[in-house]
């Protein structure tokens, strides 16, 4: 019985981060970004969205949260999890020479409340 609630808290928190994402995607198209990867993965973590926004190459996190709110990013998004996704985007880089060949780097995070609000920082990562 446990195994199976497990897998449906699981199973929510999954279609919950992946209905954010896209709508993270979708706002994002929307102010002119292009879209140029999704849920990349590489040993050290995952990135949601790589776009490209104008000269930049983004790095993008999305956090989806019902009941948590906006102050609580910097929590959820410590210096391990940004050290994660900035080790993560190097290895995209470097499989990717000619895609990320004259762009600049950026690293944003986009925060969609439990009413669908949607907040975009950007350079919201630093290097390090």
């Amino acid at each position: 019985m446990m195994g199976v609630l497990f897998f449906q808290v699981f199973m929510n928190t999954f279609k919950k981060g992946k209905t954010g994402e896209k709508s993270a995607e979708n706002y994002l198209i929307g102010k002119g970004y292009s879209l140029i990867a999704r849920n990349f993965k590489a040993h050290p973590g995952e990135v949601d969205l790589i776009m490209v926004d104008g000269a930049d190459l983004v790095f993008i996190e999305v956090k989806a949260w019902k009941s948590l709110s906006f102050a609580d990013l910097e929590y959820s998004i410590n210096r391990v999890k940004q050290h994660r996704i900035i080790a993560t985007s190097q290895i995209f880089m470097l499989q990717n020479p000619v895609l990320c060949k004259d762009k600049g780097v950026r690293y944003d995070v986009v925060h969609i409340d439990g009413e669908g609000n949607i907040t975009h920082l950007k350079d919201a990562i630093g290097e390090y």
